[in-house]
């Protein structure tokens, strides 16, 4: 089925304006994100700090990176058996746990056998689309912790097709995964089992020419936690070896707090206090009352999912009004603590875990130690608390991710469907973007996007769509502006506005990182689509709109409309494909209007973004000029100037020379009367 097969027949709209309330939510829903949960500049989530700048988790990798990441790499035993496949099939499979250093032996076996770039493939690419795409001779490709489809078939048949197409072609491809194959199922291309390397000879090669190093080695391995992650362990040596002190790098690891929460735990506990680091899990940092209010609301939910409806036929004593669980709830001995937080003047008491790093370690006991019930219960409970409480339960559900990814997705699922309104599909946004922000877990988060965005209800294609614009889309920018476009196509699908999201995309890809071309690029390429025979009515006008919607979008921070903003930031590769996009909305004449009324607001926030404006709006007029059809120029010349001459008091000076350049005039000649 073709693009403009797929569009169906979408409604006509008169307004191609996106429409406000769904501009608000998403706007509501970032404002959100990037506000209250990193306000203070503390760890959330999974334990990061929210970047200031996103690196795409796809796209070329960068020399530099390759360089640092293979500096005092130590090959594991499985190393030599999957570079002899690869070198043999120019492909190989790699699959082993999180944090067992599979990225990093695929960069090091690539780079055996090639010295030409290396490039990230998304994880959601599907074996048959591998065997039909493009590869550059002497390039290698990796797919990091690729996700398998739920029901392939012709495994094999599919990865010989994949084998014989990368070597024909002279490239290379490495595909790690997080599980194995089954038992025959994969022939053609070797599928190797990834083990760590020797962590001694690791931090060894680490920590080379350090003084004590064998001291030093001792103390790091004491200090290594059950299940520890290798990138972790290379990231203390370097520390070290960069000249911080042991002590101080060390409690990355985690051991120490890890065994504490875990004895804590096997100690004779009150269930009250049980039920309290369960509650903070998901409340941390909340305020006093509202946090021992929802203890009582969980005792409750987990009294009815573990007991249910069954009668009590022991005669229980009529409980102490007054039972001063404060003194014990936050004794010496809890893993809670009382924090006043100064919140718009007025100090308050906030519970907060004794060590922020504990909550992800008694999420782990918890979820090692309960059974169903009790998670059904905490789930109800979650229902409750979750529509005031939405960033701090995010927050927790990002960290339950780790040891329970499964109970996560099943707890989002209702609120990604619209079941508990808006706030819950806010909620389940964000905590796929602060999934996004582990390497070992965007993936996964990458994945359940997709599926609601692509499968889902309306209600849930359109939190898909959120999520996508967001954080995780400044992950994978390609993967994201690819599913955005074809909700655009299907927008009768979705509960809210797809021009919307992929616009959103384009504003967080512009202020979080260097991808934002990634959406004009696709843009322009479904623009030279419309000059093809065979364009419907449908495809016509979902493109126009979706690049109206782009060209129209406002940084939500500053205001200033985000593709001028990237024109700014790289003029020489901006210019002609912004150009075109503009050339498509003004000659657009159900759109002349409206991108008429953007493109002067655009030239007024130039004069705020960069330092020559008249030489970017020159620019920008000379590619408009270039994109448009014969005869056209001077007609938007003059809707121009009309527009202007009602418009006065606010005349731009910057529109004369965008004019002049449309025209190909003298800006003397070009002058508004």
């Amino acid at each position: 089925m073709s693009e403009e097969e797929s569009a169906e027949t979408p409604a006509e709209e008169p307004d191609p304006a996106p429409g406000d309330d769904y501009i608000e939510q998403l706007t509501g829903a970032v404002n959100q994100f990037n506000g209250p949960i990193y306000a203070d500049g503390a760890q959330f989530g999974i334990g990061l700090q929210r970047p200031g700048r996103v690196k795409a988790a796809t796209g070329k990798l960068d020399d530099a990176d390759v360089v640092a990441e293979l500096r005092g790499y130590v090959p594991p035993r499985c190393y030599d058996t999957a570079l002899t496949a690869l070198g043999k099939d120019h492909v190989v499979g790699l699959h082993g746990g999180q944090g067992t250093g599979k990225r990093a032996g695929a960069t090091a076996l690539l780079r055996e056998v090639t010295d030409g770039p290396l490039y990230l493939l998304s994880p959601m690419n599907r074996l048959k689309s591998l065997a039909e795409r493009e590869y550059t001779a002497g390039s290698g490709y990796i797919i990091a912790d690729r996700i398998a489809e739920r029901k392939a078939v012709d495994v094999d048949f599919t990865w010989r097709t994949v084998r014989d197409r990368v070597r024909d072609q002279g490239a290379y491809l490495v595909v790690t995964t997080t599980r194995p194959t089954g038992p025959g199922e994969v022939d053609s291309v070797a599928q190797v089992c990834w083990e760590p390397p020797d962590l001694r000879t690791v931090l060894r090669a680490r920590l080379a020419g350090h003084a004590g190093s064998e001291d030093v080695i001792e103390q790091v391995l004491r200090a290594w936690p059950d299940g520890g992650r290798l990138h972790d362990l290379v990231g203390v040596a370097a520390d070290i070896a960069g000249g911080t002190p042991v002590a101080e790098a060390l409690p990355k690891l985690d051991a120490s707090l890890q065994e504490q929460v875990r004895i804590w735990f096997d100690d004779e506990r009150d269930e009250r206090d049980y039920l309290a680091v369960t509650a903070l899990a998901f409340l941390d940092g909340a305020r006093q009352r509202t946090f021992e209010s929802a203890l009582v609301q969980l005792e409750g939910k987990l009294a009815e999912a573990v007991v249910g409806g069954e009668p009590d036929v022991v005669e229980r004593s009529q409980p102490e009004l007054l039972r001063q669980h404060r003194l014990k709830l936050y004794a010496h001995d809890s893993l809670i603590k009382i924090e006043r937080v100064g919140t718009d003047g007025v100090a308050r008491h906030c519970p907060r875990f004794r060590e922020p790093r504990y909550r992800g370690f008694v999420l782990a006991e918890l979820w090692a130690r309960e059974e169903a019930p009790f998670w059904d219960g905490v789930s109800a409970w979650l229902d409750e608390v979750m529509p005031k409480e939405g960033l701090r339960v995010a927050a927790g559900l990002a960290e339950l991710a780790r040891s329970a990814f499964d109970e996560v997705d099943d707890i989002l699922a209702p609120w990604a469907d619209g079941r508990r309104g808006w706030p819950g599909q806010t909620t389940a946004t964000h905590v796929l973007w602060l999934l996004s922000y582990d390497d070992a877990l965007a993936p996964e988060a990458l994945q359940l996007a997709a599926h609601w965005a692509g499968r889902g209800s309306p209600a849930e294609r359109w939190t898909g769509a959120v999520a996508l614009s967001g954080e995780l889309g400044a992950r994978y920018p390609h993967e994201a502006a690819n599913r955005l476009w074809q909700l655009v196509l299907q927008s009768h699908t979705v509960t809210g506005d797809a021009h919307v999201a992929l616009a959103g995309l384009f504003v967080t890809l512009t202020r979080r990182t260097d991808d934002a071309g990634v959406v004009l690029t696709l843009l322009d390429g479904k623009l030279r689509r419309l000059a093809k025979p065979g364009a419907t009515p449908g495809y016509i006008r979902a493109t126009t709109r979706a690049i109206l919607s782009v060209l129209s979008a406002r940084d939500r921070i500053a205001g200033r409309h985000a593709a001028i903003e990237h024109l700014c930031a790289a003029p020489d590769r901006a210019a002609a494909v912004e150009g075109r996009l503009w050339a498509a909305a003004l000659c657009n004449r159900p759109t002349r209007k409206r991108a008429l009324t953007v493109l002067r607001a655009s030239l007024d926030d130039l004069k705020h973004l960069c330092d020559d404006p008249v030489a970017i709006a020159t620019s920008l007029g000379t590619a408009i000029s270039d994109a448009l059809p014969p005869g056209e120029a001077d007609l938007l010349f003059t809707d121009f100037a009309a527009l202007e001459a009602r418009t006065r008091k606010d005349s731009s000076p910057l529109v004369e020379h965008l004019l002049a350049a449309i025209a190909h005039l003298n800006r003397e000649a070009a002058a508004l009367p």
